[in-house]
């Protein structure tokens, strides 16, 4: 018993393929209207539509949505699993329905066909007309099914088992119906090996039917009814209960009626019961009626426990009590396997008894025996008591075979006439080709059909007494389409939960027409190749090597050997991961022109795939001018500045630095005199992490206390903080996870600093700005965003007004870009012609140049969505701002670059880059200024 039955089950099923309920197929058409549909695919989704083409991929998700008049089809054990809590409700017109649907292949053997397996208890919470078949479940821990509060619920055909320990100690029931519930039937169902009860009723409940069940092994009593009105039990086999098999008490009203109590008496979880088979207790045994139960144990072991009185035989019992006149006992052991062909429970059951279905517990037919006397009664005297129909032994039948071909296909079928039946009753043959047409019945001789229509058809002969007994034997036959399937790919970042990994390529597969194919292989560009299977809806490769384009090539042969292809192509890139909070991760002093290694463990980069760091430099109490420059460890240092600082001046910039495999990065100090660092990592970019993609957005100004924008007026006083809502406007959604923010700090009235942190997150603050008194400053940051705020604090010792303008966030869906590090370059020198087709001239007060990006310099020629750029005015002959934003659009009023007169001033921006592959930068001085421009990365598009 526990998790060996369900093998020992398939394997002693009944001899005839119609002993067994047939097992609702999948079908190959493009679902049922009213129909929801529960699979495990890779295209599955609990927020989709729940369609045959898109099908949940958990039960709890069809039960959430479903209406009155619908069918849940479960196909096959489903993707996600767990506990499942019924609460919507059907009419009496139009119920609710759960069904299994067996995924196995057409010509699977009916005895190998199991239920679709839930994995946690079904409960069916104050609903009204839910009909459940065809399931199977475990209740090693929990009970397998709670009905609780409801009424005019079906339980048929469930098959549940213990596939625990069998020394488990929890008493849990197979069906447990509490008191508030009524008209709840538990029909044609198997319940194993229970902790507890197979089938518990509460008191208060009524008009509960449990009928043709097979229940065997329990701890307790396989039926314990207790304070329950109008209980029919009928038709069960109950077997190897340690308690009674079938106990009614606290004055419960029942008709018990053609059960059968049988087995030899012992159990793995109850070696040697004692108790009797059948326990009415004192207070109920004048509203329960009884007969036409059948006992079989021959072990000494008391039939019935009435009122208080045992008795060992039917013919005490009913001398005694009245009750059982046509009961039986010593029948012997009644399986359909093993039931003597003259067994006395044949043919003598009341046809009539409450619940009695028209088929036994595996769905085959009442037939009548020609052996045996027919002494039952009712409406039929040919009804077996128990849960099984004794059938005709018929010879399974010849002729079905499975076949192949390229459509329209001719198949011819000759039924085999072998030899008759254990009862030697006339036998006809019927043959099904399964598509629609009508079937040839009373076949004979060679049967000749053409199929037309593609698809997986099941080829069914089927041979059958003149009593209804019948056998029948399965063909699978595949009709071929003229042509090979067509198939496709389309391919991305894999994304989950909102999160995307850009370095691993994502393959949606068509699998419209996986019926057909008979292999996959998908080729990934980088010498690497795997199998995919044919019902596979989606595949995923991880690339080592990333910011180069692969092509994937799918090549899927049919089962006819015909080929058909597909390509795409895919670049690996990077996701970003914000780190916090932002401690300083290397403070210390750089020597002139010293070298410095920030290394890996210094900066928190030596993790699974990390390419590069956006990391935030400060230089301070250097004596000399100069600049910083940030690059890959073990690269020739480029000629290119991230932060530029004039002696006795502290000045901060943010970058983000492509770094080495290990994850180090070189600082080198471009001045003639050491200078105190401070560097701190704000985030990471890796290939093989999930992470955040990237949207730009059309750079727009959020806040500006000069004139009261973002709802604040006027400079902010030393020491005061101020917050901006920035998230659910100007294009950012509510649920952003970061935000890109250039924040201005302009007519301070004391030297100072900035810090910026996202509101409602401890320990975020980052200082983004230096001035002294009087100057402009801009500093681009990346802000983790917990509530869609940020706070920016004002640490100077006198106002400053601020100002904030928004360029781009990092999204909560993972479909917006990825990003793509360089080597930094400098793609724009006005004083040289770099960038400007050769021409070396200042950028002229008011005047516009257009910069390309895309294209050159290691940056795609297309999907260019921003650029990362350390943008720089060299020496200025006086103060102003350069703007930068997306050629071919209309220039925003925000500013990228504030920039003083006289100093040399840097600042990181990501700027949205035109359609055309360019971005525009505008000088709103009042004089002509030289520009730098440093190419640091690149966001593309998925």
């Amino acid at each position: 018993m526990g998790s060996s039955r369900f093998v020992a089950l398939a394997a002693s099923t009944l001899v005839v393929v119609s002993a067994l309920a047939a097992a609702p197929a999948a079908t190959a058409d493009t679902g049922q209207p009213g129909t929801l549909y529960v699979q495990n695919v890779d295209w599955c989704s609990d927020t989709g539509p729940g369609t045959h083409d898109v099908p949940f991929c958990s039960v709890q998700a069809a039960a959430d949505v479903v209406v009155p008049g619908q069918t849940v089809d479960i196909v096959g054990p489903p993707r996600h699993g767990g506990a499942v809590t019924i609460t919507r409700s059907g009419t009496s017109s139009a119920p609710i329905t759960f069904q299994g649907v067996t995924s196995a292949p057409i010509d699977t053997p009916a005895a190998e066909t199991l239920q679709p397996p839930l994995d946690g208890t079904l409960t069916l919470s104050g609903v009204h007309d839910v009909h459940v078949s065809y399931l199977l479940l475990d209740h090693t821990a929990t009970d397998a099914v709670d009905v609780k509060g409801s009424q005019d619920v079906v339980l048929d055909r469930v098959y549940i088992a213990q596939q625990g320990s069998e020394n488990a100690t929890a008493a849990t029931d197979g069906v447990s119906v509490d008191g508030a519930s009524s008209d709840v039937t538990v029909s044609r169902s198997q319940i194993f090996d229970s902790h507890g009860n197979a089938v518990q009723v509460a008191s208060g409940a009524h008009d509960v039917t449990v009928t043709t069940n097979e229940l065997e092994g329990s701890r307790y009593a396989e039926i314990a009814v207790s304070g329950t009105a109008t209980a029919d039990l009928t038709g069960n086999t109950l077997d190897d209960a340690c308690g009674p098999g079938l106990t009614i008490d606290h004055g419960s009203s029942a008709t018990v009626e053609n059960n059968v109590f049988t087995g030899a008496g012992q159990s793995p979880v109850c070696p040697a019961p004692t108790a009797p088979a059948f326990s009415v207790a004192a207070d109920s045994a004048a509203s329960v009626t009884a007969d036409y139960n059948a006992f079989a144990p021959d072990n000494g072991r008391t039939e019935y426990s009435w009122g208080g009185t045992g008795y060992t035989t039917v013919a005490a019992f009913t001398a005694a009590t009245g009750q059982g006149a046509h009961d039986l006992d010593h029948v012997g052991y009644a399986y359909p396997d093993a039931t003597d062909e003259n067994s006395p429970v044949i043919d003598s059951a009341d046809a009539d008894a409450p619940g009695e279905p028209a088929t036994d517990v595996h769905g085959a037919p009442r037939v009548d025996d020609p052996l045996v006397a027919d002494t039952g009664t009712g409406a039929h005297t040919t009804y077996d008591r128990g849960a099984f129909e004794r059938q005709d032994k018929l010879p399974m039948p010849s002729g079905a075979r499975s076949s192949s071909g390229i459509g329209p296909l001719s198949v011819s079928v000759t039924p085999g006439i072998g030899n008759p039946g254990s009862w030697g009753l006339p036998l006809t043959y019927t043959v099904d080709f399964g598509d629609g047409s009508p079937a040839v019945t009373d076949a004979s001789g060679t049967v000749t059909h053409t199929y037309t229509t593609p698809g997986v058809y099941a080829e069914k002969v089927t041979v059958t007494d003149t009593n209804g007994s019948s056998a029948t034997r399965t063909a699978k036959v595949t009709v071929g389409t003229a042509t090979p399937p067509a198939t496709s790919l389309a391919v991305s970042p894999e994304i989950v939960q909102g999160a995307v990994d850009a370095g691993t390529a994502f393959l949606t597969l068509d699998h419209s027409d996986n019926w057909e194919l008979a292999s996959r292989t998908i080729s990934w560009g980088d010498a690497s190749s795997n199998s995919v299977p044919v019902t596979a809806g989606a595949a995923g490769h991880d690339y080592d090597e990333p910011f180069r384009s692969y092509p994937l090539t799918l090549t899927q042969t049919d089962i006819f050997g015909r080929t058909a292809t597909a390509t795409a192509t895919f670049r690996p890139a990077d996701s970003y991961t914000p780190l916090t909070p932002p401690e300083y991760d290397y403070q210390g002093t750089v020597k002139a022109h010293g070298l410095l290694d920030l290394t890996g463990s210094t900066l928190h980069t030596d993790t699974n795939g990390v390419d590069a760091a956006a990391l935030r430099g400060t230089a301070t109490g250097g004596t000399a001018g100069g600049y910083l420059t940030l690059y890959p460890y073990g690269t020739t240092r480029p000629s290119v500045s991230a932060l530029n600082f004039a002696a006795h001046q502290t000045a901060e910039n943010g970058m983000t630095v492509r770094t080495s495999p290990a994850g180090d990065v070189y600082l080198y100090n471009g001045s003639a005199a050491s200078v105190s660092v401070k560097v701190v990592t704000a985030g990471i970019f890796s290939h093989a992490q999930f992470g955040h993609s990237y949207t730009p957005v059309a750079p727009v100004r959020v806040l500006d206390t000069r004139n009261g924008t973002g709802g604040v007026t006027g400079p902010v006083t030393s020491g005061k903080s101020i917050t901006v809502s920035v998230a659910g406007t100007h294009g950012i959604p509510a649920d952003a996870a970061a935000v890109v923010l250039d924040v201005q700090t302009t007519s301070a009235q004391a030297s100072g600093s900035l810090s910026v942190t996202s509101h409602g997150m401890a320990d975020s603050a980052v200082t983004t700005s230096y001035w002294a008194k009087g100057q402009t400053v801009s500093n681009l940051t990346v802000v983790p965003l917990a509530d869609g705020k940020v706070v920016l604090h004002n640490s100077s010792s006198g106002s400053v007004q601020l100002v904030t303008d928004v360029f781009g966030y990092a999204d909560a869906t993972g479909t917006g870009s990825v990003y793509l590090p360089s080597t930094p370059t400098r793609i724009l020198d006005t004083r040289n012609g770099t960038g400007t087709g050769g021409r070396s001239a200042k950028l002229g007060a008011h005047q516009t140049l257009k910069l390309r990006f895309s294209g050159v310099h290691g940056i795609p020629s297309s999907g260019t969505t921003a650029a990362d750029l350390v943008l720089t005015a060299v020496s200025p002959a006086g103060g102003g701002y350069l703007t930068a934003w997306a050629d071919g659009t209309t220039r925003p009023g925000t500013a990228s670059l504030d920039y003083g007169t006289g100093r040399t001033t840097p600042n990181e921006i990501v700027p949205p880059v035109g359609s055309d592959g360019y971005v525009d930068i505008y000088n709103g001085g009042s004089a002509a200024v030289n520009v730098l421009a440093d190419q640091y990365g690149a966001y593309v598009a998925q």
